[in-house]
Order: structure tokens, then C-alpha cells, then sequence
């Protein structure tokens, strides 16, 4: 296997512990809750298992961005990989609800490290179409990890809810391949100093790219923290079937992921936006207007459809925005947003839920996201429009 190949498993391998890495326990929050029913509000500390390390990935990203442009990508990926492992797997072997809880919120540093490394090499290592086929890639692997160790929780879900958090085990593959597949990108000495100083200059238009993320996050964050609480008011629903209905996002993330090259080229970043957002609106109606358990599955890959067109459309515009000097920076400040969106997710919806019921609140939410698709439409008509000024 040629080292070029080897650099690019490592990458995709990587990447597949990053987005829907929290998610991995989601099948077991029912029988967590259930283990720990002494405890006080024990319901909502057991979605904080979900949403404690997005809290962590969005304090700490920026600083690790900064960190991979000073010491360099590779020092931090090891580092990450490692608290991945350790914290990752420390509810396997912790006996009480507030040191899993910790150490949910240790490994949320690992994966900020994880993700904003893997994304920066990628602007790194490929340019050009290559980048584009490759960040479409990379999401698809994001995707393809959910559906994998998601689905494998489920399983293990039904034989002890303990067994899910060895799921993280899988990146001490990706800690073994690192030192033989990765190398540090050499710095750019060509520049001058006033070069430099121009190149640096990022567009406003990049804290879209921001907002834009953290909206897709807190929109598709849905499904993982509450679709399994919404199924179990469903008849015969064991971990299994949450683990399926689960898995059903990445599926069809990954799909849609796969062919995002192609849509690039017909549209720009905004469009597909606009476009994403359709599919999504769809799912979630879908999902609330569901009777049976078939029907929500329908309803979740719609939607994935949707994820997986926008979660690479943000790395890529990120990417083609900022110059290589501080792009450890704002693909961290990325990363904050989309972590944000993750922890903010359940906060967001619950008073919506409260007020119309869970059922009706993915109706709710379908509503805002097909509003949204107008409205990322009409930005785009009014960007097109000062554009045309500026040149004539």
C-alpha cells in the first residue's frame, strides 16, 4: 500500500471518531437512566452524557486550533487520540453516574483535537477538485463511523449498557497508524512578510460558514438525543431497534456525502444550503407524523440526506476561505460552532416540546428548517445582487 494511500485511510479512519462520536451511547440512555434511577433528575444528567462533550469540543476548539498552528498537527492528533481512548472508554469501567459524567467531558477534548486536526490536513495535504472529492469523503467516513459504532451499540445495548463505551476502543487502530502514516505539512517559507500579512485577511462571509453549521448541528443533534426517548413510546422497541433507527442518519448521510462533489460543482456553498435544508424539513416531518416504527426510519434517512450535504459544504467553504497560516484557527472556531449546536441542541428544542409535545415538535422544527431553505435562497439572491453593483 503506497504511503499516499495509507495517509488518506489514516485521515478517513480518524475522522470517523469525530461528529456523531457522542451519539455512540444514545441506544443505552434508556437503561443508563434506568441503572442510576436513585439519583436525582437522573434523566437529564443522562442526556448530558450526550451533550457534555460538545460543551467541552466548543470551549476548547479555538484554543486547539491555535495549539496545531504553534506545535505543529501531528503532536495534538496523538495527544487527542490517546484522551479519545482513555476517557472514552471510562464508562466501562466507572461506578458512578458523576465520573462517567467527568469523563464524558474529558473526552470531549480528544475529540476536538481529532476533528480539528483531520479537517486542517485535509486543506493541508489536497488542493482543487482533490480537496473537494476528499472533504465529500471525509464526511461520508464521519458518517459511515456513526452508522457502524451507533448500530453496534444497539447490539451491545441488549446485552449490557456498559459494553457500548468500548466502542472508543476502535481508535487505538487510528493511534498505531498515525506515526508511519501521517506527516507534519512543511510550513510555507516562500512568503514574504507583507504576503503574509495579506494572505491572512479572511472574508466576513466566513462567520456564515459558522452560523450555518451551528444551525445544521442543532437541527440534525436532534435525532441522536431525543429520538430515543420519542421510539420507546412505540410497542416492542428494544435497543436494537433504537440502534437501527439511529444508524438510519449516517446511512443516508453517507450517501448523500459520496455524491456532494457532483453537487458542488453545479452549486455554490449558499445553494446548498438551501438545498440541504429541504430533505431535512421533510425527515423531521416525517418523524412526527409517524404510527409506526417503519415509518420513523423513513422519516430519519430523509433527513440524513439532508446532513449529508451540509456537514462537508461547511469544512469546504471553511477551507477555501481562510489561508493555510491560520487555518488550524478557523477550523476551530468551526468546530466550536458545530460542537455548540450539539450541546445546545436539547436546551433549544425542550421548551418547544414542552409546549406542543415531542410528536409535534418535529413537526415544529421540519417547519423552520423548510423556512430556512427560503431564506438561505433569498441570501443568496441578495449576495448575487451586490455582486453585480461591485462590477459594473
Amino acid at each position: 500500500m503506497g504511503n499516499k494511500k495509507l495517509l488518506e485511510i489514516t485521515i478517513l479512519l480518524a475522522s470517523m471518531l469525530t461528529i456523531l462520536s457522542n451519539a455512540v451511547i444514545a441506544p443505552a440512555m434508556p437503561l443508563i437512566s434506568g441503572a442510576f434511577k436513585e439519583v436525582k433528575n437522573v434523566e437529564i444528567l443522562t442526556k448530558m452524557m450526550l451533550t457534555l462533550p460538545a460543551l467541552t469540543i466548543a470551549l476548547s476548539a479555538p484554543l486547539v486550533g491555535k495549539l496545531l498552528d504553534k506545535v505543529g498537527r501531528i503532536k495534538v492528533l496523538i495527544v487527542s487520540l490517546l484522551i479519545y481512548l482513555l476517557a472514552g472508554t471510562s464508562g466501562f469501567w466507572l461506578r458512578n453516574l458523576s465520573g462517567i459524567l467527568v469523563g464524558r467531558f474529558i473526552f470531549g477534548l480528544g475529540v476536538t483535537g481529532i476533528m480539528t486536526v483531520s479537517t486542517t490536513l485535509i486543506g493541508d495535504y489536497f488542493t482543487g477538485a482533490k480537496r473537494d472529492h476528499f472533504v465529500g469523503l471525509q464526511a461520508a467516513f464521519v458518517a459511515l463511523g456513526g452508522l457502524l459504532f451507533i448500530t453496534t451499540a444497539g447490539f451491545l445495548t441488549d446485552i449490557n449498557w456498559r459494553l457500548t463505551f468500548l466502542i472508543y476502543a476502535f481508535s487505538v487502530i487510528v493511534v498505531l497508524l498515525v506515526p508511519f502514516a501521517l506527516h507534519e505539512p512543511r510550513a510555507e517559507l516562500k512568503d514574504s512578510i507583507h504576503e503574509k500579512k495579506k494572505n491572512n485577511k479572511v472574508p466576513a462571509i466566513v462567520w456564515l460558514t459558522f452560523l450555518s453549521a451551528f444551525i445544521t448541528t442543532v437541527c440534525f443533534y436532534i435525532i441522536p438525543v431525543q429520538l430515543p426517548f420519542f421510539l420507546h413510546n412505540f410497542k416492542n422497541i428494544n435497543g436494537n431497534k433504537v440502534g437501527l433507527a439511529l444508524g438510519s442518519l449516517p446511512f443516508a448521510q453517507a450517501i448523500a456525502s459520496l455524491f456532494y462533489k457532483r453537487v458542488k460543482i453545479k452549486f455554490d456553498f449558499i445553494i446548498i444550503y438551501s438545498l440541504g435544508f429541504i430533505p431535512m424539513a421533510i425527515g423531521f416531518s416525517i418523524i412526527g407524523l409517524s404510527q409506526e416504527f417503519w415509518q420513523v426510519i423513513v422519516g430519519v434517512l430523509v433527513c440524513g440526506l439532508g446532513v449529508g450535504l451540509l456537514i462537508p459544504n461547511a469544512n469546504l467553504w471553511v477551507i477555501s476561505l481562510v489561508p493555510s497560516q491560520v487555518r488550524g484557527k478557523y477550523i476551530g472556531i468551526l468546530t466550536t460552532a458545530t460542537f455548540m449546536g450539539m450541546f445546545l441542541s436539547p436546551i433549544i428544542i425542550q421548551p418547544v416540546q414542552e409546549l406542543v409535545g415531542i410528536k409535534a415538535g418535529f413537526i415544529v422544527l421540519g417547519i423552520v428548517l423548510a423556512l430556512l431553505s427560503v431564506l438561505y435562497y433569498w441570501i443568496k439572491l441578495k449576495t448575487l445582487k451586490i455582486s453585480i453593483k461591485q462590477n459594473y
